[in-house]
């Protein structure tokens, strides 16, 4: 959004200009706008033909039928529609209406969008970022629309727009970027259309080029904004960033955000890589992006609060540097694979982080809690427990299986040791043969030769007929996994070297599926030995099988363990508790430090 006036549109609002449909542009033009939906829309299946039913699409350019005025069928109109919960592009003409891409994600707040079309092939970029390619057109010519917002029978957008331009060519990656942002003349070359939609008043959206192709509005309303997100006084917006969607900081920022968006807080969170924890879908805005140009502008377009940094020192040292004026945190869920390299780390890294953050925070991790109170003993530091939403993730019933199973979940990598566990599993499978094993693992985070070992170690113990291999599972899933674990009679085995926080072990738990571990540091808040789950030492291959063992046969104890940790995690990890913990924390920060 780049003005202090934009349009809000309703569900019978429309942008009509002079002509219906810009018929001097074929197959090759670009389409962008600003927008903030408010409604979702409904998400089809992609398509090259066809007819699709068209209900509660929300279109900010209405894709007009191609053939009007000339019955030419060859002809297909484009529109864009935006919502919440994702956009989809579609094409019209006689007999022809179908979504040739769908993007389904959240679109929350303000949003930069664009749609390339090459050669009638679409191409949609968000917030300057390449997102996803469609399907080529199967009509000979593919035109822009002249009409936004919205058509009677087709939908109409619910939400904020403004800026909307039509280019007669394909707009680039890096011109998308640069310019995304930048009030235009109206006089660039290639510019075909220009609707900046910021006149305040009036029913005349006015065409910034010499083609002078103004538009009329109708049943909308002009309002004021920020030249940033337009948001309450009593919220607040928090920025969480990591390295790559993936393990328990995925999970802790889905489950913070659900807690914190209870209490009027917007979250949104930044990633530097693509990871599979992005299938595991939240209703808020998420980008992915290293290049430091982008990260400035979804900084200075978010009215950030605070910004919430997790480990990643560089980024740090790149926010600061940029000027940032709000609260920067530090976090630190968990370092390394033992508690040494955690002290050697913090020694090597405390001036980077103590003079580019207000705060560290981190969870009651013993180790963690020791390693930041040595070597920042003059710093703002904030520890409190994670949280877990024990009404969306619980036990479940399924059928019961008929041999007892022992889970494992992790990375093939040397802290989660995945050695120890096929061992532990070898050894208990000498005692009940009939015992199966189900390993989960994102197989993106493991390197060739980590699984060339795997594979080995698999064939030397000769567990092949007793392993079960889930890769790369929704997390909406796991539930239905833990619970059968725990029904079927076996447990979850954790061999971590260092835990900073477990969430699987949680996860297990809340699913009345026993825990086995090793003391991983993390997880002494769950566990209480005998109570809650069980611990060994680590390394401690016959003392692992002792424990496991009791847990597969003492059927009183594991019951009462299974009965214990359900309350455990529901009494000490609750989403209220930690929403009031943070909130304390930035509250504290504003009034000490700005």
């Amino acid at each position: 959004m780049l003005y202090n006036s934009f349009l809000t549109l309703h569900r019978n609002s429309s942008i009509t200009t002079q002509k219906q449909l810009f018929t001097e542009i074929k197959n090759t033009f670009t389409i962008e706008f600003w927008a903030k939906p408010e409604v979702p829309h409904e998400l089809k299946k992609e398509s090259s033909s066809g007819i699709s039913t068209i209900n509660n699409e929300r279109f900010v350019i209405v894709p007009v039928f191609g053939a009007y005025g000339d019955g030419d069928g060859s002809r297909a109109g484009v529109g864009i529609s935006v919502g919440t919960n994702g956009i989809s592009i579609y094409e019209h003409t006689i007999n022809h209406l179908p979504p040739t891409l769908v993007y389904d994600a959240p679109i929350n707040g303000w949003t930069h969008i664009a749609v390339v079309y090459a050669n009638k092939k679409p191409t949609l970029f968000i917030n300057g970022k390449f997102t996803k390619t469609g399907k080529v057109s199967r009509k000979k010519t593919v035109v822009p629309s002249g009409v936004f917002a919205g058509m009677k029978d087709l939908g109409f957008y619910v939400g904020g727009l403004n800026e909307i331009r039509i280019w007669n060519t394909a707009r680039t990656h890096d011109e998308i970027q640069k310019n995304m942002s930048r009030t235009l003349t109206g006089n660039e070359p290639f510019l075909f259309g220009y609707w900046k939609l910021n006149e305040g008043s009036g029913i005349i959206a006015h065409d910034s080029t010499i083609n002078k192709n103004d538009a009329n509005i109708e049943g909308a309303e002009w309002s004021l904004g920020s030249l940033k997100n337009k948001r309450t006084k009593k919220n607040m917006n928090i920025l969480f960033t990591f390295f790559v969607p993936s393990g328990g900081i995925e999970t802790l920022n889905r489950q913070r955000f659900n807690a914190l968006t209870q209490k009027q807080i917007n979250c949104h969170f930044l990633y530097s890589q693509n990871g599979l924890g992005l299938q595991n879908k939240i209703n808020t805005s998420i980008f992915v992006t290293n290049n430091d140009d982008e990260i400035k502008a979804i900084i200075l377009q978010g009215n950030y609060d605070a910004i919430v940094v997790a480990s990643d020192l560089r980024l740090l040292q790149t926010i600061k540097n940029f000027g940032y004026k709000g609260i920067l945190i530090y976090e630190n869920q968990g370092l390394g694979f033992n508690k040494e390299y955690a002290n050697n780390y913090l020694q090597s890294h405390k001036t980077i982080i103590d003079k580019n953050c207000d705060a560290i925070l981190y969870p009651k991790t013993p180790h963690l809690i020791q390693a930041f109170e040595t070597y920042f003993p003059g710093k703002k530091k904030y520890c409190f427990h994670n949280c877990f939403n024990t009404d969306d993730f619980k036990y479940q019933i399924h059928p019961k299986k008929a041999n007892p199973i022992i889970g494992w979940v992790g990375r093939l990598e040397e802290n989660k040791n995945w050695r120890d566990f096929l061992i532990i599993g070898s050894k208990l499978i000498d005692k009940n043969p009939s015992i199966q094993l189900w390993m989960f693992e994102d197989n993106t985070l493991s390197t060739q030769e980590e699984r060339f070992a795997f594979e080995r170690k698999i064939n030397e113990l000769n567990l092949r007929n007793h392993l079960t291999m889930y890769v790369n599972q929704p997390h909406n899933k796991m539930a239905e996994y833990f619970s059968i674990i725990g029904d079927s009679g076996g447990f979850l085995c954790s061999t971590s070297k260092v835990e900073g926080f477990g969430y699987a072990v949680l996860e297990a738990m809340v699913c009345r599926c026993p825990v086995l571990s090793t003391d991983s540091d993390g997880v002494r808040s769950f566990i209480k030995h005998n109570e809650t789950g069980k611990f060994f030492d680590q390394g401690n291959i016959n003392q692992a099988v002792l424990e496991g063992n009791e847990l597969l046969t003492n059927i009183p104890l594991r019951e009462e363990i299974r009965r214990k940790a359900v309350k455990h995690i529901e009494t000490h990890f609750s989403p209220g508790k930690y929403s009031e913990n943070f909130i304390n924390m930035i509250q504290d920060l504003k009034s000490k430090n700005h």
